[in-house]
């Protein structure tokens, strides 16, 4: 609990760096010109909170971790949108009615939850037909050597990083879980060469 609330202290700190030389610009890109009904999940500090218009009829902002949920609180009170909600649910269970979101957004989460699989099962249940799945997330290198090197670091970094994962293969599971993708892969520039690799795009629930 203690390393929890250290994590969540430090986190904006820590990501600073990349978040200007990369993150910021994807950010930006993926978010502004969202409308209508969006959920976030795994909100954590509110980093994608400046990003998100007027255009948004109804925000839900999902953090099940409460030393994050709470900064995340902080940082929507200067947000003017015509409705913020901010919820303890995490991405595996989601309180929200089936075909109710219009996009879901998910910015270095998916490589954390607990069960990806799960997770996407309730994007797509609670996306409209036609919604998307907004994603920026590191994932496994598609370089056959620096995955090895993910491979090798993962037992160390997944306690370390709050139960991040770097081999997740998760395009292939949004594949699976019946999504049509429009990604691409980048390279999160400042991060670790381990946790660098990126998909960013959109998945479209059909």
């Amino acid at each position: 609990m203690l390393y929890r609330k250290l994590f969540a202290h430090f986190y904006d700190r820590a990501m600073r760096r990349v978040e200007h030389l990369c993150l910021q610009r994807w950010r930006a890109d993926l978010l502004a010109e969202l409308q209508g009904t969006l959920l976030e999940i795994g909100a954590g500090t509110g980093a994608n909170l400046p990003y998100y218009r007027s255009t948004v009829e109804r925000l839900v902002l999902c953090e099940p971790d409460p030393a994050m949920r709470k900064q995340l609180e902080a940082a929507a009170g200067g947000l003017v949108l015509p409705s913020i909600e901010i919820r303890s649910c995490a991405a595996e269970q989601l309180d929200q009615e089936s075909g109710s979101i219009d996009h879901l957004v998910s910015t270095l989460v998916l490589c954390s939850v607990s069960d990806l699989r799960q997770a996407l099962c309730e994007a797509y249940r609670v996306l409209r037909p036609g919604g998307s799945l907004i994603l920026m997330e590191h994932v496994a290198a598609a370089d056959k050597q620096l995955y090895s090197w993910q491979r090798f670091w993962q037992p160390v970094w997944k306690p370390l990083a709050c139960n991040c994962h770097l081999t997740r293969q998760t395009a292939t599971m949004l594949k699976d879980a019946g999504f049509l993708l429009e990604i691409r892969r980048e390279v999160m520039r400042g991060a670790p060469a381990v946790a660098a690799p990126m998909i960013i795009g959109r998945a479209l629930r059909p």
